[in-house]
């Protein structure tokens, strides 16, 4: 009898951790959308970077100081092999990027691929790669921008990929990890109130989970950015480029996609 019994508790731990692995990978999967517009709507909208499409994008970039301001340069934006290529002037701070043209509005699952090698040493810069959506404010308080980035500090020895979202001038951190170089895709998936973030390294089939991060419902719009400054820097040297490599932007599902009035 206590044989039995001392089985059934047995039974039911080896049942509970399988639960917890099943609960762990489901975490680190991409969630579903429901009433999502069909695929036929949504493939405008992706593109795969063969050739620079105005009718998606617009170039875009912004500081963080008037120091920075004081001296920008302009990153350049090239269409090669088809991809999308950026790479940062020298002599000064240096961003491009691109944002969408339209919006979302409800429940989204969008990704991109993108990579960097960071230049080694040290050379009075940071590196940074990001990808973002910005739900826009209604009252006319602080937009959100939820962001998947990669980032190697000047004196820092290792890189990093992370996720968080800046409001109000403050950036909040929900994850970060040391990564190295990277080759391979970032996700957002927004449901409901919440953005979760994902990223997966070239050659791998799963997706790990970053974070689900607070969010609205507000109108969002997508992009990206290289920059070889950080919020904080207010001088820089900047002796070499950085380059940085974007492709197939691809929306896997979204209940609403809003059109610039432009």
């Amino acid at each position: 009898m206590r044989h039995k019994k001392a089985s059934l508790i047995f039974g039911f731990l080896l049942l509970a951790f399988f639960g917890l692995l099943l609960s762990c990978a489901t975490d680190k999967a991409p969630l579903q959308i429901e009433n999502s517009l069909p695929q036929s709507e949504l493939v405008y909208y992706c593109d795969p970077f063969d050739k620079f499409r105005e009718d998606v994008w617009e170039k875009a970039g912004y500081v963080f100081s008037a120091a920075q301001l004081g001296n920008i340069k302009i990153a350049g934006i090239t269409i090669e092999d088809g991809r999308l290529r950026i790479d940062t002037k020298t002599g000064g701070f240096s961003k491009g990027g691109l944002v969408s043209k339209f919006t979302f509005r409800g429940d989204f699952d969008v990704q991109i691929d993108f990579q960097i090698d960071f230049v080694a040493g040290e050379f009075d810069m940071d590196q940074s790669l990001s990808f973002g959506a910005v739900a826009k404010s209604k009252s006319g308080g602080a937009n959100r921008m939820i962001s998947i980035g990669l980032l190697k500090k000047s004196k820092g020895r290792n890189s990093t990929i992370f996720s968080g979202y800046l409001e109000w001038g403050k950036y909040h951190t929900g994850y970060s990890h040391n990564i190295g170089n990277f080759t391979g895709s970032a996700r957002f998936v927004r449901i409901g109130n919440q953005v979760s973030t994902f990223y997966r390294k070239q050659g791998q089939n799963h997706w790990t989970k970053m974070c689900s991060l607070p969010s609205s419902q507000n109108d969002t719009s997508i992009g990206f950015a290289l920059q070889n400054f950080t919020k904080n820097r207010n001088s820089i040297a900047a002796t070499r480029s950085i380059t940085a490599w974007i492709d197939n932007f691809t929306i896997n599902a979204a209940q609403q996609i809003i059109e610039s009035e432009i």
